[in-house]
């Protein structure tokens, strides 16, 4: 077992599947007694979080090779290159081989963790910050599990009020996690060519923002515009309503007709968080052999809870977990989203020439937060498409708008980069050359909140507006989430998700009812 472990950290081998992760889950519960304990910090007031005490700073470096340098006194170079302070240097087995000044490459680096706010941007680029106590907020006491966490929020101004469009990459939780992320700016009606979007980091964490572009797809007359999974922009020229729209509640027209807010959720179940549920739609005739239907949801918090209860298995041992997925097995990012696959998309069925049900499409949107909308191509089936199922967790999904629609040309879009940044009232020309330059991010932290100007072209109402988004981001690891430390509950939920979800369901039905006030009441900055 030693030589395994030993060249699974140097890369020697390559395990794949659940045989990495078995071999993961001995060496953490084996050498978990070496984790540093936990930091207190106290946040209190959102101008305090650049100048906390700085008394017990420490700098973990997990390092590509499965060395870990644990560094205080530390600091940066100038150029960014290198991390040095006095500290230790263990090996891969954790035996102490060197004390004493390191001078630490970054690029050498997996994942850092910490305990201090203020770092440099290199250090931020790959920091886990963890034992930040929830003082700041009484509903995070309440329940940590349902404390507020998002990806980048974006608003746009509607009148006297902000309307929150979009959330960017939501599931992209580590570096090696970084993604592109496409949102349909669908309830924005531009009337002139000026175009403002605020971005603001309102929960416990780093973004890394790679870049923020506009895509102005032009629309039909009459018509809209929309995104397939594919990435495939797609005019369309008819768009029918369903008639009839039932759950095991009963029917929900009213709830999906338009894309509004007003949406249609159900509860999980009680023994098995991934119960499914079975969703009836009737149209009237739609003839025509190019035919789409769009959706238009969100999740539910159970997502959210379920990526907290997984960091609070962790424990002090996050930095760990982390190392071990930015070192690059592929076995283990596949197996990070192992509760996910389990509870799945949305699935679309169609009845067949028999009128058996067959599984046609499947959409996942990640994210709480906003609602997006995407569109399925359907099969030409010969049978009439007046009958759709979809199949969904239950519990999982909040459903805003349900359409089919006739789909026309495929087009292509305008990309507008930002034109101005802001940050309050003061213009950032440095922000503004990072989102040009995508060798760069823009880091933002909690309570950071950036106006974002893009020039539109000429008669901007003929256009649909799509935000494109590219970054990551990371979540602070909060003093609370730290008391169920357990590895082999953390393997659990990679090799054994639907036991997991079993587990779990008792635990979360508890507090179903309370999470949204909790969530949404426990956002770090307003």
């Amino acid at each position: 077992m030693f030589f395994i472990i030993r060249n699974l950290f140097t890369g020697r081998i390559n395990l794949t599947g659940s045989i990495g992760l078995a071999v993961l889950v001995c060496y953490l519960l084996t050498f978990s007694g070496c984790s540093v304990q936990t930091m207190h910090r106290e946040l209190t007031y959102l101008e305090d979080i650049r100048r906390l005490n700085t008394e017990s700073v420490f700098l973990k470096a997990h390092m590509r090779d499965g060395q870990l340098y644990i560094l205080s006194g530390w600091q940066v170079d100038r150029n960014e290159e290198f991390v040095s302070g006095e500290g230790t240097l263990l090996n891969f087995n954790r035996d102490t081989v060197g004390t004493g000044h390191f001078s630490v490459p970054l690029d050498s680096v997996a994942i850092f963790e910490t305990n201090e706010v203020r770092l440099s941007g290199s250090v931020y680029a790959m920091a886990v910050i963890t034992g930040i106590s929830l003082g700041v907020t009484a509903f995070c006491i309440a329940n940590p599990k349902a404390c507020f966490g998002s990806c980048p929020t974006f608003y746009v101004a509607d009148g006297n009020d902000s309307l929150l469009v979009a959330e960017g990459f939501s599931s992209s939780v580590a570096p090696s996690l970084e993604a592109v992320d496409i949102d349909a700016l669908y309830r924005v009606n531009p009337t002139g060519r000026d175009f403002a979007l605020q971005m603001k980091n309102e929960a416990l964490e780093t973004h890394m923002v790679r870049y923020l572009d506009l895509l102005a797809v032009p629309k039909p007359v009459n018509g809209r515009v929309f995104a397939a999974a594919d990435g495939v922009f797609r005019q369309e020229h008819r768009i029918t309503n369903p008639i009839s729209c039932r759950g095991p509640e009963g029917d929900f027209l009213d709830a999906i007709i338009s894309f509004d807010g007003m949406e249609r959720s159900s509860k999980t179940d009680s023994t098995y968080l991934g119960a499914r549920e079975i969703i009836e739609l009737e149209f009237g005739n739609f003839p025509g052999s190019d035919i789409g239907l769009v959706i238009g949801s969100r999740q539910t918090l159970l997502s959210t809870y379920l990526f907290y209860q997984t960091l609070d298995y962790m424990g002090n041992s996050v930095g760990q977990w982390f190392a071990f997925l930015e070192r690059g097995d592929q076995s283990i990012k596949n197996s990070i989203g192992s509760i996910g696959k389990v509870l799945g998309g949305i699935e679309v069925l169609l009845p067949d020439s028999v009128g058996d049900w067959i599984y046609v499409a499947e959409i996942h949107e990640t994210g709480p937060l906003a609602a997006d909308i995407r569109l399925i191509p359907l099969p030409d089936f010969k049978t009439s498409r007046n009958r759709i199922r979809l199949r969904l967790t239950r519990g999982h999904w909040r459903l805003d708008y349900i359409a089919l629609v006739e789909m026309g040309e495929t087009v292509e879009p305008v990309r507008i980069r930002p034109q101005a940044v802001y940050y309050g009232p003061n213009r950032d020309i440095s922000v503004l050359a990072k989102l040009h330059d995508s060798s760069q991010f823009l880091i933002t932290l909690p309570g950071d909140n950036y106006t974002i100007n893009y020039r539109l072209p000429e008669k901007p109402e003929s256009y649909e507006l799509f935000l494109e988004s590219r970054g990551y981001y990371i979540e602070w690891i909060r003093e609370e989430w730290l008391a169920e430390e357990d590895p082999a509950r953390t393997v659990a939920m990679f090799l054994n998700p639907e036991a997991a979800l079993r587990e779990l369901a008792g635990d979360y039905k508890l507090i179903e009812d309370e999470m949204e006030l909790l969530f949404w009441n426990s956002r770090y900055a307003r």
